[in-house]
């Protein structure tokens, strides 16, 4: 049986729907933006999706209404977006606002286009419309009969000079309007059937989707006003497409898409065709859509998004209709590829894409391995070799032979190998631990040498060197001798010492010598070539972007690539720009089975075996053109939980908690874009480790200048790493700024200095206390000597004299009467001023009460014995305030004075005293007397004057006031 490109191509496509983060399942259209992101508009609002995050918008975001028609970019980071209301939302810098025009009237628009002419137009259920100085000013549309037909309009395409429009209203007459941008007129229109969809071709033609087929307008007929088309290719193709979505992608590839299926129709004899029969699951889909990077993205009416990153990596489920695959094993020889299927028991031999079929008839065989000697095939299964007599004989497959090499007990096979010269080299194991090579011809067994441990994987180096890794962590190479079949393998290296405690599984050499080792669960570890000997250079794990830790088989193909096949995947190896990059091949495209075996079928073109006994196959051809590089940017800037604009970069010292939110938009495979960080200005200059997490927060960030350095890292390096930096600085606190702190110095100067003048000058102030108080303590001593000595002494001194003349008159024996009389008034009078004296001296009469009681008493008792009445008035009330001495005296001294005063000169009958007390203390004394005037009379003395002095001596005054005798103020300020 032979077969020719008949296996069905099982694609991986991705999905996304609500549970993903999409905002309704029901999605109308897909557009991408200038900065990469995918725009997907639903009945229930629209999404950004950036890679990373969907940014969903919807009625309570300030969307007119959820049902959203259009959305067109007018700027980057500047949007309009028509609702189906004649409210016109627009999106800047990510949030919702409303676009007012000139004169307030917005058409409820159903498609925006950005013609080449650099005008916006927009089709409308009111008709078409250009977007001009802020105002939609509306296009006429009338047939050849002057009657309006620009009603509903849904879809619009640019082609040429023209706009082609279709309107959305079923019944309506024409079903297609197209229409002159130079001559702003309609110049025909479609009435007989249905149009579902236009689009412009990659060479210039129009094409029409109808209810009958897919159709080319004809463009000379149209020159002369007549609209005609005629069938894509043959009439036949062209029905297959009835009532489709044509799309022309960047690349100038043309999609066909109907409900469940979509086709690239660009390559008339082989189109390629999605459906279910590759994996597409069914849905009802509404638009096509082609990105930047080629990725494939279908819009679907109920089941959200589904997209194609690529047709490199294929799941071939069947090679013949109706068979389901289940290959046990694969294997490559040359050109040739040969496979064991377990659903029909057969062998598949592929040559150039022709397959060959070659059934085990009768047979129930499970084979393991497969290699060629010569013409015949052999097989391992179980325990035992099979021997396909002449491989390319059908009827050979019959009967297989059994040939257990020499009849050896063999338990279990191994790893095997063919040799360049033709020879089978076999891992074996006899009983339970016991482990062989043997070397194996069409004659039997040829060498049996003993193995450490069982053997995974052998393979050659360039030298045609045997490499055998065991379980155990043994690494040998062997030479061949193929003119010593009894030796045929001599152990030419040792590395096991470098390679301990790994558990190897499999290996592999690249063209420069490096031997690749793949373990149990340590991943692949690489000795590097140098010189004739090996050293180990570094392991690849997990933490490096490999897929699994545990490597069943590795391979090096034509191009020097190891491919790395594990329990849950595939991944390359390649070198670039003197470092190895990983790209995960399976993993990118959410394909997570184990691969047991890989082989290289031709150039450029990988096979795995997965675990569900399907075929990986994997297109290695470089890519013709590289895509743009994606744009890296930052797309929400929160600091305290407030968000702020990406401009902002100056912030208060509480304001220092950050959260960051990046994004790369690539969609060839997403999830693998790797961010990593570093904050200079912080404690940690240093890369952080890369992850798929694109949000980066930062707590209680201290003030000072920060840059923040984000890399983005992209898988299997298809773009270069990009980096974005954001400066920012926060603010100390006032108390940490330069110039409070130079302040507060100065502050704490000034303090140091004042506080240091206050101790010295309390000091002062201290000493100085000491001195006055000595001084008026010298002082007081000197007064009251002088006292003394005036008052005392001048008494003693009369009373001397009055003494000695009693004496002497005694003598004389004349009468002493009056001397004694003298005697005796001078005594009184040293007593009373003894008194006086000893009454200033007491501290217990420092208090103004004391004082005034004191000289209240005096003034009654003085002026009593000068037969002169006395009227006090009451005492005012008297609050309990202390006075020093010096005050006391002079106040009473004055009061006496003045009383002595009036005894004496005024010749008065009564006097009357009164007491007032505010802040000052007055004292007023009048008397009925003849009166006075004392810059005439200086018949009072010194008395005035001495008045005057010790009033002063308080900071008081004295006055005279003259009015039916004498009245004499005393005031003076009390103590505070």
């Amino acid at each position: 049986m032979v077969c020719a490109n008949l296996f069905a191509q099982q694609y991986q496509f991705v999905y996304y729907t609500p549970r993903d983060g999409l905002v309704n399942s029901r999605v109308r259209s897909i557009m991408q933006d200038s900065r990469g992101q995918m725009y997907f508009i639903t009945f229930g609002g629209f999404s950004i999706y950036d890679g990373v995050r969907f940014r969903n918008y919807q009625l309570q975001d300030g969307l007119a209404t959820e049902l959203v028609n259009d959305i067109i970019e007018i700027t980057p980071d500047s949007f309009l977006i028509a609702t189906n209301t004649s409210t016109l939302n627009t999106l800047v810098k990510g949030r919702i606002g409303e676009f007012h025009t000139a004169d307030g009237y917005c058409p409820v628009i159903n498609k925006f286009y950005k013609s080449e002419d650099g005008f916006i137009y927009v089709v409308a259920d009111d008709g078409l419309f250009r977007l001009e100085e802020n105002k939609f000013i509306r296009l006429p549309l009338s047939n050849s009969n002057g009657d309006e037909i620009g009603n509903n309009l849904d879809q619009i395409t640019e082609w040429n000079n023209y706009l082609i429009m279709i309107p959305w209203n079923y019944p309506q007459k024409e079903k297609l309007i197209i229409y002159d941008k130079e001559k702003k007129v309609v110049v025909g229109s479609v009435t007989d059937q249905f149009i579902s969809s236009t689009a412009s071709g990659p060479n210039g033609e129009l094409f029409i989707s109808s209810v009958s087929g897919l159709h080319v307008l004809d463009s000379n007929a149209l020159q002369k006003g007549r609209v005609e088309y005629f069938p894509y290719t043959s009439k036949d193709i062209s029905a297959k497409w009835k009532n489709s979505i044509i799309y022309t992608d960047p690349n100038l590839q043309t999609w066909i898409l109907q409900s469940n299926k979509f086709e690239n129709i660009s390559d008339v004899h082989h189109p390629v065709s999605f459906s279910s029969d590759n994996g597409l699951s069914s849905a009802n889909f509404s638009d096509i859509f082609t990105d930047r990077e080629g990725s494939i993205w279908l819009a679907s009416d109920g089941h959200g998004i589904v997209k194609l990153p690529g047709t490199k990596v294929q799941i071939l489920d069947d090679f013949i209709p109706g068979i389901k695959n289940n290959i046990h094993v694969l294997f490559q020889q040359h050109d040739t590829t040969w496979m064991y299927n377990i659903t029909d028991h057969s062998f598949y031999r592929m040559i150039n894409g022709q397959l060959d079929l070659f059934p085990l008839s009768g047979h129930k065989l499970y084979p393991t391995q497969i290699f060629i000697i010569r013409q015949s095939l052999y097989f391992i299964a179980e325990k035992y070799m099979y021997k396909i007599e002449d491989k390319d004989l059908l009827s050979s497959y019959t009967n297989p032979i059994t040939v257990n090499p020499d009849s050896l007990p063999v338990s279990t096979y191994a790893s095997g190998i063919v040799d360049p010269n033709g020879m089978r080299i076999q891992s074996v194991t006899f009983g339970n631990d016991v482990y062989h090579i043997l070397v194996i011809d069409q004659n039997g067994v040829r060498m049996k040498m003993p193995l450490s441990f069982i053997g995974d994987q052998m393979t050659f180096d360039k030298n045609q060197n045997l490499w055998v890794t065991t379980r155990d962590s043994g690494l040998k190479a062997y030479s061949l001798h193929p003119e010593n079949p009894p030796h045929y393998l001599q152990e030419a290296h040792d590395y096991s010492s470098k390679i301990t405690a790994i558990s190897p599984r499999s290996i592999a050499v690249d063209s420069t010598g490096n031997i690749w080792v793949g373990t149990r669960f340590k991943g692949i570890y690489l000795l590097k070539k140098n010189g004739n000997t090996h050293e180990s250079s570094f392991q690849i794990t997990t933490q490096n972007g490999l897929t699994d830790n545990f490597q069943y088989q590795l391979l090096c193909d034509s191009k020097n690539n190891i491919w790395a096949a594990s329990q849950t995947g595939l991944d390359k190896i390649f070198l670039k720009d003197g470092e190895y990059i990983i790209e995960n091949i399976t993993r990118s495209k959410n394909i997570f089975q184990g691969i047991s075996t890989i082989i290289q079928i031709r150039q450029d073109h990988i096979w795995g075996r997965t675990s569900t006994g399907d075929i990986l196959s994997v297109n290695d051809t470089p890519p013709q053109q590289t895509s743009p590089l994606p744009s890296f940017f930052i797309t929400a800037l929160i600091v305290n939980d407030s968000l702020y604009e990406i401009t902002q970069n100056i912030f208060n010292h509480n304001q220092n908690n950050f959260s960051i939110s990046v994004t790369a938009p690539s969609f060839i495979d997403e999830k693998s874009i790797h961010y990593s960080y570093r904050l200079k200005g912080s404690h940690k200059n240093t890369w952080s480790e890369p992850s798929n997490t694109a949000d980066f927060h930062f707590i209680n960030l201290d003030y000072g200048n920060y840059v923040l350095e984000i890399k983005a890292e992209f898988p299997a390096v298809i773009y270069p790493d990009q980096v974005i930096r954001y400066a920012f600085t926060i603010r100390p606190p006032f108390w940490r700024t330069w110039w409070f702190v130079s302040l507060m110095i100065l502050f704490i100067l000034g303090m140091t200095v004042m506080l240091i003048r206050y101790y010295y000058g309390l000091k002062l102030e201290s000493q100085r206390r000491v001195l006055e108080k000595k001084q008026a303590i010298e002082q007081e001593r000197t007064r009251i000597a002088t006292d003394m000595h005036d008052d005392l002494g001048a008494g003693l001194s009369r009373i001397k004299f009055l003494s000695e003349t009693i004496g002497i008159r005694k003598q004389q024996q004349l009468p002493v009467e009056e001397e004694i009389t003298s005697i005796r008034r001078y005594a009184h009078e040293m007593i009373d001023k003894m008194g006086e004296i000893v009454w200033a001296l007491n501290e217990k009469n420092d208090s103004l009460s004391d004082l005034l009681s004191y000289t209240r008493a005096y003034a009654m008792e003085y002026l009593a014995e000068n037969g002169i009445t006395c009227q006090i008035d009451k005492l005012p009330v008297i609050k309990p305030m202390m006075l020093n001495g010096e005050f006391r005296r002079n106040i009473y001294l004055s009061v006496k004075e003045s009383l002595h005063n009036v005894v004496k000169h005024a010749r008065a009958n009564k006097v009357v005293m009164k007491f007032e007390l505010n802040e000052d203390l007055r004292i007023i004394i009048r008397d009925d007397g003849l009166g006075f005037n004392p810059e005439k009379n200086d018949s009072f003395g010194n008395g005035i004057s001495n008045i005057k002095k010790r009033m002063t001596e308080i900071q008081g005054e004295m006055k005279i006031i003259q009015d039916k005798g004498t009245m004499i103020i005393l005031t003076a300020p009390l103590p505070g």
